[in-house]
């Protein structure tokens, strides 16, 4: 009878530990950090590389970026993805007292994000991203 009643407990644990862990991975090979190693405009003029420093995440609904030069920046972003395209959405910043401010997105204009936040997914693999904008810029990107 006790043998019964530990794997019962068992199971149990088990089932509620399972069932806890909701937040999988929700956007395929997307999800993770990203380093930019080109960003040419439609031109074809290099406006960035990876000496740059400039750095995306993604992970569940939430972008950020990331760029370490003399002045860090870094902006959290809500996003959504498809197959297709991703679209950034509301940067925010911290505003003190437990809330955050939308800020415009003019502000993700130093990392190639345009004014209507839509990214196309050229290419998306586990180790490569291809994004290209309205404008036409093209921004290449290993995921490291």
């Amino acid at each position: 009878m006790k043998t019964r009643n530990y794997i019962f407990i068992l199971l149990a644990m088990l089932t509620f530990a399972l069932a806890g862990c909701d937040k999988w991975d929700e956007n395929g090979d997307l999800d993770g950090h990203w380093q930019l190693t080109e960003w040419r405009d439609q031109d074809g003029n290099i406006k960035a590389t990876k000496q740059d420093m400039m750095f995306y995440s993604f992970q569940l609904k939430i972008a950020s970026f990331k760029k370490n030069t003399e002045e860090q920046l870094y902006i959290r972003s809500s996003m959504e993805a498809s197959s297709e395209q991703i679209r950034i959405y509301d940067p925010i910043e911290y505003a003190g007292g437990g809330h955050d401010a939308i800020l415009p997105m003019a502000v993700l204009a130093p990392f190639g994000i345009p004014e209507d936040g839509i990214l196309r997914v050229e290419t998306l693999t586990g180790s490569t991203m291809v994004l290209t904008t309205s404008r036409r810029d093209v921004l290449t990107f290993r995921k490291y």
